[in-house]
């Protein structure tokens, strides 16, 4: 049997299902990741319910809901508020995307949990705000979500001179015995993000070259410590994006 539930959800993807309908992937804050079939997103009265398919698009939702069934269904929903750069800005929207792709792989078993929601929802606000450095947002990003995933780096920098070895995820004095680590250079950018805040992003990277280095970094990271982590299709086209 189906309980009537309101909540809130961030759009992560969807899927084009049968010939009028989609099925969209959201994360909400009191049901955690959910499956819902929308009806009709592709026939003449379509507008409305393409908002479901835009990617970080914040939801109220009125959903009908059964632990047991793997799809669900919306009864009512409606925007928290409408994107103001996600949609426009071509950086923007490319980090939009690629940001739902790596939640779409790391968020797949994942229970309710509110401050991971919230975290994520201020994410959001933050991308489409036009912040100051707003280029290394995604690095700043990840970063953070470590955090709410369980595999938060720890902060044990031991000068300039330190590997970082991804693999424990702490900085040592000497070369790992394996090879995942980063060297001291790779190391020293990667350090950045342990003080990093909304305030100081541009002093995240100040380049293309060392923002692909912290996103390499990151993502090594990433897949070290998440299953079936694998390639971003989104990622060539962020990084063309943001070349500067």
């Amino acid at each position: 049997m189906s309980t009537l539930v309101k909540t809130e959800g961030i759009v992560l993807d969807h899927v084009l299902y049968r010939e009028t309908s989609a099925i969209v992937h959201i994360y909400t804050r009191d049901l955690g990741r959910q499956n819902y079939v929308v009806n009709g997103v592709r026939g003449n009265r379509k507008s409305r319910k393409t908002a479901l398919l835009q990617p970080l698009n914040r939801l109220s939702l009125e959903v009908y809901h059964s632990p047991r069934k793997d799809l669900q269904r919306i009864k009512e929903f409606s925007l928290l508020s409408p994107m103001v750069n996600i949609p426009y800005k071509q950086g923007t929207r490319a980090q939009a995307f690629f940001l739902t792709e790596l939640l779409s792989k790391v968020l797949i078993m994942q229970d309710p949990a509110g401050e991971m929601y919230d975290f994520l929802n201020h994410s959001v606000e933050l991308m489409d705000s036009g912040v100051e450095g707003g280029e290394n947002l995604h690095l700043f990003i990840l970063f953070k979500l470590t955090h709410y995933l369980g595999f938060y780096p720890n902060e044990n920098t031991m000068g300039s001179r330190a590997w970082f070895d991804l693999k424990n995820g702490d900085f040592v004095g000497t070369e790992p015995i394996h090879a995942l680590f980063l060297t001291p250079d790779k190391a020293a950018l990667f350090s950045r993000l342990f003080t990093a805040d909304v305030f100081s992003l541009k002093d995240i990277a100040r380049n293309s070259s060392e923002r692909n280095l912290i996103l390499e970094a990151l993502l090594n990271f990433y897949r070290l410590h998440t299953h079936s982590f694998g390639e971003l299709r989104t990622l060539a086209v962020l990084q063309s994006l943001l070349h500067s």
